[in-house]
């Protein structure tokens, strides 16, 4: 999915480049993000292989909402007003909420540091893609960034599973290339958002998506709706408010 996305990027990439040129930062910006986007999947797998979702996701997406805020502070030089940090907060709470669930089964303590290590490389690529996207187009630097992990992926994941991926590349395609095409493209917007506004508002504001899934899973996959999950949908969407009135 990773391949087949860095690759339909290619001509449109090629195009913008005729006016967008890339400098040396950008190349370095991109290479920057593609290594450590490497890594984040690298953690994120080993993290689910040893831990459930319930103490995965809140671990690692509450890491990467808040630590992206106190590093943009310290590197950026954000401001957050009162509102904007308690908007923050809310939607920290809300995704730690959604997230917890009934563990099947006593979490490995490595756990613990993956899904530590998958917030930290959040905030990482965060801060590095709204550096870049100061210089560096991006359609190009989205391009770029999938290029580099596609490439630096492949070897890790050939030898360490060869056997699902060549069942997926047999039965899964499809749904690879999808996830593929959705994950660019979302990206894109993404970064197209970094030029408008500040950094640690925006990636709280992308976990709106957590309230989109559970909503879907009640809607769709019939789950139940718990006091646990409706608190956390009331959260975020209280914390997107807070940030909406930040901005």
């Amino acid at each position: 999915g990773v391949w087949l996305a860095a690759l339909l990027s290619w001509p449109w990439a090629l195009w913008v480049l005729r006016t967008a040129p890339l400098t040396t930062s950008g190349v370095l910006y991109i290479l920057a993000t593609g290594a450590i986007h490497a890594w984040y999947f690298g953690f994120l797998g080993r993290s689910y292989a040893l831990g459930d979702i319930s103490l995965v996701y809140p671990v690692a997406r509450g890491t990467g909402v808040a630590g992206t805020a106190i590093l943009a502070w310290i590197v950026l030089h954000e401001r957050l007003s009162l509102t904007g940090a308690s908007g923050i907060g809310a939607i920290c709470l809300g995704t730690v909420l959604l997230g917890l669930g009934q563990r099947r089964h006593t979490p490995h303590l490595a756990a613990y540091g993956q899904a530590l290590c998958v917030g930290l490389t959040i905030m990482s690529y965060s801060i590095i893609d709204k550096l870049a996207v100061g210089q560096v187009h991006p359609v190009v630097y989205v391009s770029g960034l999938f290029s580099v992990t596609a490439l630096l992926l492949t070897p890790y994941v050939l030898r360490r599973h060869w056997a699902p991926c060549v069942y997926a590349y047999q039965h899964l395609k499809s749904i690879a290339a999808l996830i593929g095409l959705g994950s660019i493209s979302t990206y894109l917007i993404i970064l197209f958002t970094y030029r408008l506004g500040p950094v640690s508002y925006i990636v709280a504001v992308r976990e709106f998506a957590v309230v989109i899934g559970a909503s879907l899973g009640v809607v769709v996959l019939k789950e139940r709706l718990t006091r646990r999950k409706s608190l956390g949908i009331a959260a975020i969407t209280l914390g997107l408010g807070l940030v909406k009135m930040a901005v």
